[in-house]
Order: C-alpha cells, then sequence, then structure tokens
C-alpha cells in the first residue's frame, strides 16, 4: 500500500490547526482480546483525564469496536454505559441447527449474524469520512491471508458495521465477512497491537494499548475439551505475534499500556466493570510517567491522582539463580540484549532495561520460571 495515502497530509486536511503549539501528531492504538478489551474504555477515560488527545485511532478486533464508537463520536460516558450493559447472549448465540445438520461442515459455532444485529445499535452509522478523527479497523483476508486495513484507499466504502463484525470475526466462532468476493476475519489472527501500520501513519506519538500479556499459564482440558486447547493454541500463536511486532516497533515515541487483564478469559463478561477499571488505573501510570507522554498531562491538580513515584521509562530484569538451569533461552528471545548465557547460570546485562520493548518474552520463554520483570 503506497506510503503517500496515509500521509501527515491526510491528518493536515482533516484536522487543521490542530497541531499548534508542543503536542505531538498522536495515534492511538487499542488492540484485541475478547472482552478484556473494555479495558479500552478505562484508557480513553484516562486520556480524557489527563487531557491527552489522539489524532487518528487504529483498532484490532475488540479494540475496533471501542474505537469505531470513540472516533465516531459517541460520548465517553455513553461508550461506557453500553460497555456495561453487554451481555453475553447480546453475542453468542449457537448455531444450533446448521452444527446438528452439518456437523464441522458448518461456517461457525455462533450466528455472525447476532453478533452484526448488536454492533449495528452500537457503532454509528456514519462513512470512514464521517469520523471525528481518521479511524482504521484490520482484517485478514482469508483467500490469500494478507492484511487489509478498513478506511485506507480502496477499503472505505464499506459499512462501519461491516468493518467492525470483520475485524472481530474470531474464525470458527462467527463466520468470516463476505465483501466483493473475498471473506475477511478477525484482524488480531495476524496483528493484535497494529504497531507497524500505526507508523506509515508518520505519528510523533503512539500511544498503544496491548492485552495479550497472561499473568499466569494454565494447561486446557484438552483430554475433555478440544476447544480450550484450539483456543489456547490461537493465544499462544497471538502472544509470539505480538511479541514480534513490540520487538521491532517500540521505541521512545510509543508509550505502551499493557492493563493487568491477562487473568481473564477472553469471553469473560462477569467482570466489565473491573476490566474498565484496570484500564484507566494502568494508563494513568503509563501516562503519568513515560518520558513521551508525562509533559502532556495538563498542570492543573486532579483530585485523588498522585504524581508518579518510579517513571516508566525502564524495566528491571531478575534471575533466581535457585531455578535457572542456563539453557540459555533468555539470551535468545530478549532483542535488547539484556542478558548473558554463559557459564552454568545466565546472568542480567540490564539490571535498569531501558530499551526493553515490555513483550515479556523473556519471562515467557524461561522453562523454569527463573525470570521475574518489575516497573511493569
Amino acid at each position: 500500500m503506497p506510503e503517500t495515502n496515509l500521509s501527515t497530509t491526510q491528518f493536515a486536511l482533516r484536522h487543521p490547526g490542530q497541531h499548534s503549539g508542543h503536542r505531538p501528531r498522536t495515534v492511538l492504538v487499542l488492540g484485541g482480546g475478547g472482552m478484556r478489551g473494555m479495558a479500552h474504555v478505562g484508557v480513553l477515560r484516562a486520556m480524557r483525564t489527563l487531557g491527552i488527545e489522539y489524532d487518528a485511532i487504529i483498532g484490532t478486533s475488540i479494540g475496533a469496536l471501542v474505537g469505531a464508537m470513540a472516533a465516531g463520536g459517541v460520548d465517553l460516558d455513553e461508550i461506557e454505559r453500553i460497555i456495561r450493559d453487554v451481555q453475553k447472549g447480546d453475542y453468542f448465540r449457537l448455531n444450533f441447527l446448521k452444527l446438528l445438520m452439518k456437523g464441522t461442515r458448518a461456517p461457525s459455532m455462533f450466528k455472525g449474524r447476532t453478533f452484526r444485529n448488536r454492533l449495528s445499535e452500537m457503532v454509528p452509522d456514519i462513512h470512514f469520512s464521517e469520523t471525528k478523527v481518521p479511524f482504521f479497523c484490520n482484517s485478514v483476508r482469508l483467500e490469500s491471508g494478507g492484511s487489509v486495513y478498513w478506511g485506507t484507499p480502496g477499503f472505505d466504502d464499506i459499512s462501519m458495521v461491516d468493518a467492525v463484525y470483520a475485524s472481530c470475526a474470531l474464525p470458527g466462532i462467527f463466520e468470516p465477512l463476505e465483501w466483493k468476493g473475498f471473506n475477511y476475519m478477525d484482524g488480531g489472527i495476524v496483528d493484535s497491537v497494529p504497531l507497524r501500520f500505526a507508523k506509515t501513519l508518520k505519528p510523533e506519538l503512539i500511544i498503544a494499548v496491548d492485552l495479550t500479556i497472561k499473568s499466569a499459564y494454565k494447561t486446557p482440558n484438552y483430554k475433555q475439551r478440544v476447544l480450550q486447547t484450539l483456543y489456547r493454541s490461537f493465544e499462544i500463536v497471538e502472544e509470539v505475534l505480538v511479541e514480534q511486532s513490540l520487538h521491532m516497533h517500540v521505541d521512545h515515541t510509543v508509550a505502551l499500556i499493557q492493563p493487568k487483564v491477562g487473568h481473564l478469559h477472553r469471553f469473560d463478561f462477569a467482570q466489565v466493570g473491573e476490566v474498565v477499571q484496570a484500564g484507566e488505573d494502568e494508563a494513568l501510570r503509563v501516562l503519568t510517567s513515560h518520558a513521551a507522554t508525562r509533559d502532556l498531562v495538563r498542570s492543573e491538580l486532579i483530585e485523588g491522582l498522585a504524581c508518579p513515584v518510579t517513571p516508566h521509562d525502564y524495566v528491571s530484569l531478575h534471575i533466581d539463580p535457585a531455578l535457572c538451569i542456563g539453557c540459555g533461552m533468555c539470551e535468545v528471545v530478549c532483542e535488547t540484549h539484556g542478558y548473558w548465557a554463559q557459564g552454568e547460570k545466565a546472568s542480567v546485562r540490564k539490571h535498569q532495561n531501558y530499551e526493553c520493548t515490555r513483550d515479556h518474552a523473556c519471562a515467557r520463554n524461561c522453562p523454569t520460571g527463573a525470570i521475574s520483570l518489575g516497573n511493569l
């Protein structure tokens, strides 16, 4: 896709005079993660509290839903009300008849029509050119495996509802969207936190929300429930792809927000309020302490918001020598050379790693759990 199509010229035309002064041109990236994505509402709430604005939104899967509402001009309080009223039955209705008649030949487990109808009640019925700020969301073309970004030239003559549905259509869960002879499904399959696309917009600052980090890893009940194994397999691929994306694209211009919601299931509807709050808490902590954003915070005092104690510019690395077996995986996967794996035990090279991309690859790949990370 030609870079000129998505250049800063588009921002200047859509938002004249908005980039004066010190405020950097900012792209907000809202990643995928099922119901964990309700944390995006908390992030938006924190940005409003701090007075941090954005000039474009890129959403994946659930991030596409929240992003479409925000970019479409839906009031944040209304977005939160809609999100808090979400019920599992609004989205998931079994394709019972098709499953009964076709078995594994059924197009999906749940009725895509039910999901799309609910989306039509939430997403503004507007054209991509009518959004408050430029909005893009990604999908994967089933035929080629390639990514598309709805809202870009050639992919902006689709309804906002269909674009969001296509970005949320998890394979096997909902039917892919058929559009102009091709089929499209969840963009999170290949790029759950689309930083590479964000950088083609030539922003000065990227605020990205990553919901893929797990606080614990559990063995699925694969002997009795094959779907649990399939879901976990999807998550593993997603985690590895996000690791690689963070390795390549997180730098000093990216404020990465990783709400503490990894312990929740992708389809957990029971803790929406807590998830929203977790997103707000983490966004407040990161945005008030990260070097790229802390000078953007409005100067007036905000009740209940304390000044940050520790800058969020680095990650502290730790190895428990009693658990380390010297396998060397930490050195293999750390793209910022935070570890030495020489001799019988590995050692830390950067106890305060300012280059760390916060991908958690070292901890996730350590087979004995010897590695722990701090200041996250």
